[in-house]
């Protein structure tokens, strides 16, 4: 069971999504809270979630420092932000802070739901427009591939190549493992190894680097 935290300071937003959520029997709503005090103060308790659905905006909070904060204090829960809009400046910095999706908050639910899963298991989530913002800020941001930089950090081997291909069809660790035919814990391991070669700290980095390198379709 996916034990989901969703903060958000729209309480009628809240209660509509944890009802949408409800739908789905892997996964549990267990808390919700409309602002960063009393998430803090949750977290702080020791029951973790495996993730939280925090939107960017929230009256006196700001979003973007909150998922900082929790990502930085509490590495193992996985952070999606939610927006009723994209804002560049916001893309650009939450990619930095290792967040694992990024929605609008126009997405289906059942996109949502699959959205959850989908970070769970190690992947990540993003809505298409967000995707775009994402390529479209790292091939202006003047970065260079050279032969020289690819030497250094070691060329992708094709079986890499091919996980970070499913990493961004947004498959889960579990399901690249059973479609490779490789064990889970193997999986994990060529992730480990690929970020390191491309010099990435987190998946949206690897997606990021792996678009400018030309290897994903």
């Amino acid at each position: 069971m996916i034990k989901l935290v969703l903060v958000d300071d729209h309480q009628v937003f809240v209660q509509g999504v944890e009802a949408l959520l409800s739908r789905a029997e892997d996964i549990t709503v267990t808390n919700t809270f409309t602002n960063a005090l009393d998430l803090m103060r949750f977290l702080q308790e020791g029951e973790l979630p495996d993730v939280i659905l925090l939107d960017i905006e929230m009256g006196a909070d700001n979003g973007v420092d909150v998922a900082e904060n929790v990502l930085h204090q509490y590495p193992s829960v996985k952070v999606v932000m939610l927006s009723t809009y994209f804002n560049e400046e916001f893309v650009s910095q939450l990619m930095e802070s290792g967040i694992s999706g990024y929605l609008l908050k126009n997405t289906g639910y059942k996109e949502l739901q699959e959205a959850v899963r989908k970070v769970s298991g190690g992947s990540f989530a993003f809505s298409p427009e967000i995707m775009q913002v994402i390529v479209k800020g790292f091939n202006q941001g003047g970065t260079t591939i050279t032969n020289q930089g690819e030497e250094k950090s070691g060329p992708l081997s094709e079986r890499e190549i091919e996980i970070v291909q499913l990493i961004a069809d947004e498959l889960t660790m579990k399901e690249i493992a059973e479609k490779v035919f490789l064990s889970e814990h193997t999986v994990k391991t060529h992730r480990k190894n690929i970020m390191a070669k491309l010099d990435v700290k987190n998946t949206a980095g690897l997606i990021k680097k792996a678009f400018v390198l030309g290897l994903i379709r």
